[in-house]
């Protein structure tokens, strides 16, 4: 029985062959174009049948030379292929060649040209299959330098892209079915490049770009449904918060990978900028710049490694930077220009408000001050209107109306609430632009004044026009000088062109200008003891004894405090000459900013307890007296804060 079936199975083949022939010989006559020939073979051949190596070889040939896209799909559609058949033709195809511009574009022509509705979705699931095994040999040529391959970056790209596109595209054809064959052959793909593609993995930036795409393309491809988020976070190997995130928010949150410091930090700004997650389906932090194909929004935030420092603090001139990463600030700001602008798109009003005052960046900027110490917010927009920059205050008076766009529900005893960062923002009233005029600020009630022109003309705190002293966290401006004053404390320029500001505390704040920048306070006697907070931002910076004026800078014995990702403190003994030497090994401070310092001068040793570790010299007697000194090298900033200072053995 089975050899006689071959056998008609034969016959049947040599009869469709024969009967395919003829056909062809009459469309030929009648002027027939290629590509309808091809179809008509390809619609002729037995059920089962494959492509013949001399049809894939055709296949590769034209996928190589960029020519003949009609015939490609002819051979790849045809429907007697099964899917894994079809993909093999195309992925033979692409084996060699450079995913480049041209290519990706001659690849999209392909799909695109579908002669029917069928055919599209059975073209894309093939083509995108070859790319991923593309990638797959991409991934294995370059295994841990992949981010020094521009050429090889650019192939994972475009690849890449053309998926996204294909489940993404509102132009696309694709059926749920196409959809949901291409779902599949991502997740194996994920499955098979794990240590690229899993987020537990920690990648170069450029990297984790290409798989945020393949992450975002493997989403979007997934069928809409209840266990949409589940399947997909299945399928992406997440787990722990950034699991958590995806099924609980329905964001995905996407970065360098590795630790999950980032998701924690993007579900604790959304508490205060909710507005972000309007109709995004995710978030990506390294880049604020960073463009991704997705069916829906993809916020992107910037990132920046240790804490905040002066430079980059919105808050720089009027306040120290809150006691947050540079990574929260950077986050924070880019949820808030997505919150902002949706907002925007909510209320026109506001818009016309926020662009008579200077537009969108400025108020977003706020909305991030907001979201991460709004005390200190207020009290900065305070002190510049009151040094005659209203800008900031007309930000914050949008900010905050642009905040209230996505305000949850509060108690009816707070009124209109917005979710700000170390305070309870209630009772805010609202302009006929959108803007706020009014809002409660834990105990104080603040009013935001606008003349006929709409500029902010003056801020009220408790009825009370605002005043210098009324702002807890407005430090004094430093300034250039010879010698300062406050707070029962005196210095004097040592050398250099600091500029200093003393504040109540007491708390003297330092920023340099040059290296040899120094201000010194009289020693009560040459055995001191020095205690106090210290904070470096930027620049090296940090406290000497002993110290008089040299010619080229400090004599005496310094301890300098290098801000940065890991923060260091080294003890120097400096000539005067510009000269220093380090006289201890140099140790890792703890990340965070401020370190409490005390520094003890007795007979011929110096000792240094700074973050818990001990360093000592013993210095000649050239180093036995000498003033108490506060250094800063150029766009360094330094405070020093509860100051104390006493003669060896004397008490507080």
């Amino acid at each position: 029985m089975r050899t006689t079936k071959t056998t008609r199975t034969a016959k049947t083949a040599k009869t469709a062959r024969t009967e395919s022939g003829a056909r062809l010989r009459s469309l030929r006559a009648c002027g027939v174009g290629v590509t309808l020939l091809l179809a008509a073979i390809a619609w002729a051949a037995p059920a089962g049948a494959s492509l013949t190596q001399s049809e894939t070889e055709q296949v590769r040939g034209y996928v190589t030379t960029l020519s003949h896209p009609d015939r490609v799909r002819a051979f790849v559609a045809r429907p007697d292929l099964t899917p894994d058949e079809s993909a093999g033709a195309m992925s033979a195809a692409i084996a060699g060649v450079t995913v480049d511009d041209r290519m990706a574009a001659y690849l999209e022509e392909v799909v695109i040209g579908a002669p029917s509705v069928a055919t599209r979705p059975v073209l894309a699931a093939a083509i995108v299959r070859a790319l991923l095994a593309r990638v797959d040999a991409i991934y294995a040529q370059h295994p841990a330098d992949l981010d020094r391959s521009e050429a090889a970056l650019g192939q994972v790209a475009r690849a890449y892209g053309f998926v996204a596109g294909e489940v993404s595209g509102a132009d696309s054809a694709m059926t749920d079915a196409g959809r949901a064959d291409i779902a599949k052959a991502l997740a194996d793909h994920v499955s098979r490049d794990a240590t690229m593609l899993h987020f537990d993995v920690q990648l170069p930036q450029a990297v984790a770009k290409l798989r945020a795409q393949a992450a975002l393309a493997l989403l979007d491809a997934m069928p809409d449904g209840v266990t949409r988020r589940v399947d997909a976070a299945d399928k992406l190997g997440l787990a722990g918060p950034r699991r958590a995130a995806l099924v609980e928010l329905g964001l995905l949150v996407m970065d360098v990978g590795g630790s999950d410091d980032r998701v924690t930090a993007v579900r604790s700004a959304l508490a205060q900028l909710p507005g972000a997650r309007e109709g995004a389906e995710a978030v990506y932090v390294g880049d604020e710049h960073a463009a991704f194909k997705s069916r829906a929004p993809v916020v992107c935030t910037g990132d920046a490694p240790g804490a905040l420092g002066e430079a980059a603090s919105p808050w720089t001139g009027e306040a120290d930077p809150p006691a947050v990463d540079a990574a929260t600030m950077a986050i924070a700001r880019g949820l808030a220009a997505a919150a902002v602008h949706r907002a925007l798109e909510r209320r026109p009003t506001l818009r016309v408000q926020v662009e008579h005052d200077g537009g969108e960046p400025g108020v977003a900027t706020f909305a991030a001050m907001l979201a991460v110490d709004a005390p200190r917010t207020v009290d900065v927009a305070a002190a510049r209107l009151l040094a005659g920059k209203g800008e900031s205050a007309a930000w914050l008076s949008d900010a905050i109306g642009a905040l209230a766009a996505f305000a949850p529900t509060a108690d009816a005893k707070d009124g209109l609430a917005i979710p700000v960062g170390h305070a309870k923002m209630t009772h805010a009233a609202l302009e006929p632009t959108g803007a706020a005029s009014a809002f409660r600020l834990d105990a104080h009630a603040w009013r935001i004044d606008r003349d006929g022109s709409g500029s902010v003309s003056g801020m009220k705190r408790d009825g009370a026009p605002v005043s210098t002293p009324m702002l807890a966290s407005v430090h004094a401006v430093a300034t250039e000088g010879t010698s300062w004053k406050g707070a029962g404390m005196i210095f004097a320029r040592l050398s250099g062109t600091p500029r200093v500001a003393i504040a109540a505390g007491p708390r003297v704040r330092i920023v340099g200008t040059s290296v040899a920048d120094a201000v010194s306070t009289p020693a009560p006697a040459d055995d001191v003891t020095l205690e106090t907070d210290l904070r470096v931002d930027d620049a090296p910076g940090g406290l000497a004894v002993r110290a008089v004026p040299g010619a080229r800078g400090v004599h005496g014995v310094s301890l300098l405090v290098v801000p940065g990702t890991k923060p260091r403190a080294a003890l120097l003994v400096g000539d005067g000459y510009g000269d220093e030497t380090a006289v201890a090994p140099a140790v890792d401070l703890p990340a965070g900013g401020t370190v409490h310092v005390v520094l003890a001068a007795k007979g011929n040793r110096v000792d240094a307890t700074v973050g818990g570790t001990t360093l000592s010299v013993t210095v000649t007697a050239d180093y036995a007296h000498g003033d108490v000194a506060l250094r800063a090298y150029p766009g360094a900033t330094l405070e020093a804060s509860h100051w104390s200072l006493l003669a060896l053995g004397k008490k507080r």
